[in-house]
């Protein structure tokens, strides 16, 4: 009795529940997407017109420049190495020679060098590792240290990230602890960090095509701040389609007092774009007529069958034992899908291709240069850029399509006039593109077999 009462005071002290709607339940008003954005951009204290202004990027503001390289005060007194003195060269350069090791001046340099230092327009042509790059980066040196580096400066334009790398480290050589300061720009890497390099007014930018227009529609480099412009491997940045933008660069080097071309092959397209760019040029070759491959190198084909090409390339690393060796494939799948094959079977080797991060290109090439893996699989695109010495073979695994990437590649090996092996796989469908080859060669490749291999092919009767 008394549990009921209590219940019933319990009740009595509980607010009335609500009886149960039977309309239905009204619906908020519609409040589309971009009001409701604009409303938070009220709130947030910013207006739509500003968030356009954050979605593309604003034009870049310079700082003033700071340079952090001291400039020389006492001149160096040695003339030597006596043959680069001949050329024309001074102390200032002939210090920074001396400094990385030349002795001896290649072809290109000889005749090269006293063109630039003329101060004319110039067109060079020599194959890949001959010295392309000393002939043209040590007449800037001349002309700098004249000046004592007084707004003068150079734009070098490569295919490649790796081209922009190798030159920009090769000047840096020449530089040492003192000025010239060098800054290379690529894509691959944040343009903002780039950008601030840019800010201090470097005397030499090395850069690809495709990041340097980025950089000057973002007003973050003025091209007409570059008396001198080099263009470094021509046929290769028309080969992947850099014309337009080369031309849109060399429109805007406005204030250009001298331009050097310089490639491996002259074809009639790169002649006409120079005679449209570059006023009564000083021709330059290094290459005989009759012979476009290296005279140092031991040439050769195989012939196999498409499916046995990876028995074969075993058999000749076995048999070759190459202390650095190059290996080409057409495409970037065939280079890594080859690269982790020959680690899996217990080669000290890695690849490199276009689509790699920027990092890992860097990394592989690295522990190639370093001897730290003796093989390296590579597409054409990034080869342009491998720049080691004592490569002791080349193996194009893959028939290049275009004959004149064959030069290209087999100039990783035989680098200024030192020995090397080049193998070729061929196919019994690719006797054309052999032929392509050795008619822009000017020579037959010797056929070369392994006894004990089974090609693939069947001998005739």
């Amino acid at each position: 009795m008394q549990n009921m009462e209590n219940e019933m005071k319990t009740a009595s002290l509980a607010p009335p529940s609500k009886p149960k709607s039977t309309s239905k339940k009204k619906r908020k008003p519609y409040r589309s997407k971009s009001n409701s954005t604009q409303s938070n951009q009220k709130r947030n204290g910013r207006s739509h017109s500003s968030q356009q202004t954050q979605r593309h990027p604003q034009k870049h503001v310079r700082t003033a420049p700071v340079r952090k390289k001291p400039f020389p005060t006492e001149a160096p007194t040695s003339m030597e190495p006596a043959a680069f003195a001949q050329l024309g060269l001074g102390v200032w350069s002939l210090a920074a020679i001396r400094r990385v090791g030349y002795e001896t001046p290649t072809e290109i340099q000889e005749k090269f060098i006293p063109a630039a230092l003329a101060g004319r327009d110039c067109v060079g042509q020599a194959r890949t590792g001959t010295g392309k790059t000393a002939a043209f980066l040590l007449p800037f040196f001349e002309r700098f240290f004249k000046v004592k580096g007084n707004e003068f400066r150079t734009l070098i334009l490569a295919p490649t990230r790796e081209l922009a790398l190798q030159i920009a480290d090769e000047a840096k050589k020449l530089a040492g602890p003192s000025v010239p300061e060098v800054v290379a720009v690529y894509g691959g890497k944040p343009i903002h960090q780039q950008i601030r390099k840019l800010d201090n007014d470097p005397d030499i930018v090395v850069a690809t095509p495709g990041r340097l227009l980025d950089l000057w529609r973002r007003e973050a480099i003025d091209l007409k701040t570059f008396p001198v412009v080099i263009l470094d491997e021509v046929d290769h940045m028309f080969d992947i389609g850099f014309r337009k933008d080369i031309s849109t660069i060399m429109r805007q080097c406005q204030n250009r007092t001298q331009t050097l071309f310089l490639s491996a092959t002259m074809p009639d397209d790169i002649m006409r774009f120079a005679n449209q760019f570059l006023k009564d040029p000083i021709r330059v070759s290094a290459v005989p007529n009759d012979d476009m491959s290296v005279e140092t190198l031991d040439q050769r084909y195989f012939a196999v069958k498409d499916g046995r090409k990876l028995p074969l390339l075993t058999e000749v690393l076995h048999r070759e034992k190459p202390t650095l060796g190059l290996i080409f494939t057409r495409t970037k799948r065939g280079a890594e899908s080859l690269g982790k094959t020959l680690q899996k079977r217990g080669y000290e080797a890695s690849f490199i291709h276009g689509g790699l991060p920027q990092g890992k290109r860097q990394r592989a090439l690295n522990q190639f240069r370093d001897g730290k893996i003796k093989i390296l699989v590579a597409t054409d695109v990034v080869g342009r850029g491998i720049d080691v010495p004592g490569v002791s073979h080349v193996i194009n695994y893959d028939i290049p399509e275009n004959p004149k990437d064959y030069l290209h590649r087999i100039g990783r090996s035989g680098r200024m006039n030192a020995p090397g092996k080049a193998f070729t796989f061929v196919t019994p469908s690719q006797g054309e593109e052999i032929m392509a080859i050795e008619d822009l060669c000017g020579r037959l490749l010797n056929k070369d077999v392994i006894d004990s291999f089974d090609n693939g092919i069947q001998r005739r009767r």
